[in-house]
């Protein structure tokens, strides 16, 4: 007779302090199936680590911030192993909705349940079922005490114009009320300076990056998407001084989901007048939508990870001509003393870059999408973009306002989801765009580009390049940086001055090649 095979799912949230890590529940879980006499398969272990399963009511879903989970549902509709091995019922769900996706999966699947806390359970069969529904009920009961008792708490204490417990704001101490005298100094200074004209946002970011006056964060290391751990940033940009001087805070005003609470306990520095008037004053930046400036701005990375932005710097002798010089340099070059960032000429990427759509085109690697209408993909997309932006707003907004650790740490998970998803969209639409082109242009340069027809002499082809130049010439900028990002993820190394430190990364599109 053949052994069983069994999967593993594991999760832990932020929050959850008495329960085993990933890693130790896998390993208990791997002894069970050994004592049972099953094989595990390492595709079929499956976890998600420091994401939560709970939901404020009782038809919320959280798998779509739980990969690990999807993965696993997925081999369980397909039978790819007989049996789930998990150290109890809460690691696969804490809402009812979720619970039923996990049953239905099952019996869909012919898998059972192996639960360190409950033993076998076969979740096709009824008594099995009302089982498995009692032990989700009961973790999304309790869940929904713990809840009740926070929010009653949050209510007393926004009731008396306490901020809740988190991070430390700049300009205060822990408590969040109290003034901390050398940054409130600085806020209340920047304000007069920004308000009278005598600096501006970058300027005021130099200088406290200069004194070294940083936020708690700025000394921390980070934690990317990918698990990888980053450097601090221990500097101020003009978006950071922005919203340092902004805050409603600093007027002494307690606000709670963008509405202002009639209670405060917070010191102000500055006056609402101050207040209004800072808001008034600060651009809110470039416009989404804003025309592009340069091919690559943008598009091209430093090696720290940055965007970089075109730039244009000139010199003259005295009595001579003056002479204009174009680059492409690091968005972070003026902020950030701590390492060198990339600059590179721009007329020498930028020909270099399209001379390879030049290649890639005359080599069949970019497909003409002449006869392929791609209004509707757009459409389509452009709503899913505007709803991403929105709920990634929402998620900000809420970060902001919810200080204890354990809700934070659940928001930024489905922030940082937010964000994975809204770089895949814009990677669809760049793809869709490079593809069909804006209002149609691309699709005549693909025309006029197959009408060239074959080359069968060096004649032809120095023709052939010169009347591509021209037909590129035409193509609006924003359709070329389309075309370009379904190619390339250009990234350009530090020091020298040649193409050799660009490192283009190809994309691999199916609607960039053939």
């Amino acid at each position: 007779m053949n052994a069983k095979r069994a999967g593993i799912y594991a999760r832990i949230s932020k929050k959850d302090k008495q329960v085993p890590k990933v890693e130790n529940q896998i390993a208990m879980l791997r002894q069970i199936a050994e004592d049972e006499g099953w094989t595990v398969d390492d595709a079929h272990v499956f976890h998600d680590d420091g994401i939560a399963a709970s939901g404020k009511a009782i038809d919320d879903t959280t798998l779509e911030n739980r990969p690990g989970a999807r993965a696993c549902l997925d081999a369980i509709r397909d039978h790819d192993f007989d049996v789930l091995l998990a150290v109890e019922g809460e690691r696969l769900a804490r809402t009812y909705l979720d619970g039923l996706v996990w049953i239905q999966a099952s019996s869909v699947g012919g898998v059972t349940w192996y639960l360190d806390t409950d033993g076998p359970l076969d979740p096709s069969t009824p008594a099995g079922e009302e089982t498995a529904v009692s032990i989700f009920a009961s973790g999304r009961r309790e869940g929904r005490i713990r809840s009740a008792r926070q929010k009653r708490r949050y209510d007393r204490e926004r009731a008396e114009g306490t901020p809740l417990w988190g991070t430390r704001p700049f300009g205060y101490e822990d408590d969040r009320i109290t003034l901390r005298p050398a940054e409130a100094d600085l806020i209340r200074q920047a304000t007069d300076d920004y308000l009278a004209g005598r600096k501006s946002m970058i300027q005021l970011a130099q200088d406290w990056t200069k004194l070294g006056m940083l936020t708690d964060g700025m000394r921390r290391e980070r934690t990317g998407r990918d698990g990888i751990k980053k450097k601090a940033r221990p500097y101020w940009t003009a978006t950071t001084v922005h919203r340092v001087l902004t805050r409603d805070r600093n007027a002494g005003i307690l606000t709670h989901n963008g509405l202002r609470l009639p209670a405060s306990r917070i010191q102000p520095i500055i006056t609402e007048e101050e207040l209004e008037a800072l808001k008034g004053k600060v651009k809110t930046g470039t416009p989404m939508g804003a025309r592009a400036q340069t091919l690559l701005g943008g598009i091209l990375r430093c090696e720290c990870g940055a965007p970089m932005h075109g730039t244009i710097s000139y010199s003259q002798r005295k009595g001579g001509p003056r002479y204009e010089y174009r680059h492409y340099k690091c968005s972070q070059t003026i902020y950030d003393k701590t390492q060198k960032h990339s600059s590179i000429a721009a007329p020498l990427v930028d020909d270099e870059l399209e001379t390879l759509i030049l290649r890639d085109v005359k080599e069949g690697r970019v497909r003409s999408p002449k006869g392929t209408d791609h209004t509707a993909a757009l459409k389509a997309l452009s709503a899913r973009l505007k709803a991403n932006r929105e709920a990634i707003d929402d998620l900000a907004e809420s970060i902001a306002d919810h200080d204890l650790k354990g809700i934070r740490a659940q928001l930024r998970g489905s922030l940082k989801a937010r964000e994975a998803e809204k770089e895949q969209l814009l990677s669809e639409r760049d793809a869709i765009l490079a593809d069909a082109g804006q209002s149609g242009d691309l699709t005549t340069f693909f025309e006029e580009v197959e009408a060239l027809g074959e080359l069968t002499s060096k004649e032809q082809v120095l023709e052939w390049v010169d009347r591509f130049g021209t037909i590129w010439d035409n193509v609006p900028l924003e359709t070329k940086q389309a075309l370009i990002r379904s190619r390339y993820r250009p990234v350009v190394k530090r020091g020298g001055r040649g193409f050799d430190r660009v490192e283009l990364n190809p994309v691999h599109s199916s609607t960039s090649s053939p």
